[in-house]
């Protein structure tokens, strides 16, 4: 619950709209963190570099109390994040841990892993297995899946961490096999 004492909050934008948001509230005299990704994007070839949020539709903002309405008006800012209609705040060693991982400027993929659950078709981007699919067959305790993928008609499961995996295209999936 936020007081009179600044603290970091998260703020959701209105649909891609980060930059414009961050732009506003950074006019308003608000410190405002959006963390940057340098990545890959899978649906634009040849589009490595390309700088985006690291989470998408979010940033941070530090604020009190008393500016809770500035910043939710602000322009590009679709609300503050709340839990039990109080604003969250955002502990700044957590801030400080994603400027840590943002400064590494390491290479990121950026894709959305949400639709990995058990039973649907993945495709493996990594290791050995890279560019098989597989049904996800279990989530294992630390993250990562157990696929089934089928190698001259057998059956073989293999672990396999999640970000080496990303949504079969549904496109290519056998008839009949959807994700439940």
């Amino acid at each position: 619950m936020l007081t009179d004492k600044f603290e970091w909050v998260a703020v959701m934008t209105n649909p891609q709209a980060e930059r414009k948001a961050a732009k506003a509230l950074g006019d308003l005299g608000l410190e405002v963190y959006l963390p940057i990704l340098c990545g890959h994007d899978r649906r634009h070839k040849g589009a490595d570099g390309m700088e985006k949020p690291m989470f998408p539709g979010y940033l941070f903002v530090k604020i009190n109390n008393r500016l809770i309405y500035d910043t939710r008006t602000a322009r590009g800012v679709f609300g503050i994040v709340t839990s039990d209609h109080s604003a969250c705040v955002v502990p700044q060693r957590d801030i400080d841990n994603v400027r840590a991982f943002e400064a590494t400027q390491r290479k990121v993929f950026v894709h959305d892993t949400s639709a990995l659950v058990k039973g649907a078709m993945a495709t493996i981007t990594a290791g050995e297995f890279a560019g098989m699919q597989g049904r996800l067959i279990r989530g294992c305790k630390d993250g990562n899946f157990a696929v089934c993928i089928e190698v001259m008609h057998l059956s073989l499961v293999v672990h396999v961490r999640r970000d080496e995996l990303r949504p079969a295209d549904p496109a290519s999936q056998p008839d009949g096999i959807r994700a439940k």
